[in-house]
């Protein structure tokens, strides 16, 4: 399924600047971005990995997933998050997951 790439007006854009993101992905496969982003490349990618896992788990298990890490682990350990930013050893492919 494709992706749509908008580009962020009220409310997601109040609520990235409120969270201090520059992008957010929904679970419907569009990523919101603010303006200033639009042509960074650096936020695009991150986003479209989540989009991969979107596609890989399904919306549904990727929600719920990534709910339940953001309150287990927090941000920055989110598995889900890890993975985006590059850090293998945090993949969901890892055969030592479940």
């Amino acid at each position: 399924m494709r992706h749509k790439f908008v580009v962020a007006d009220a409310p997601w854009r109040w609520f990235l600047k409120g969270a201090g993101c520059r992008a957010i992905t929904m679970p419907w496969r569009s990523i919101y971005v603010l303006s200033y982003y639009r042509d960074d490349e650096e936020p695009r990618r991150h986003e479209l990995v989540h989009i991969e896992q979107i596609e890989r788990l399904g919306a549904v298990r990727f929600s719920a997933l990534y709910l339940f890490y953001l309150v287990r682990y927090g941000y920055r350990l989110n598995p889900l998050e890890k993975e985006a930013y590059g850090d293998l050893s945090a993949t969901m492919r890892s055969p030592s997951r479940p």
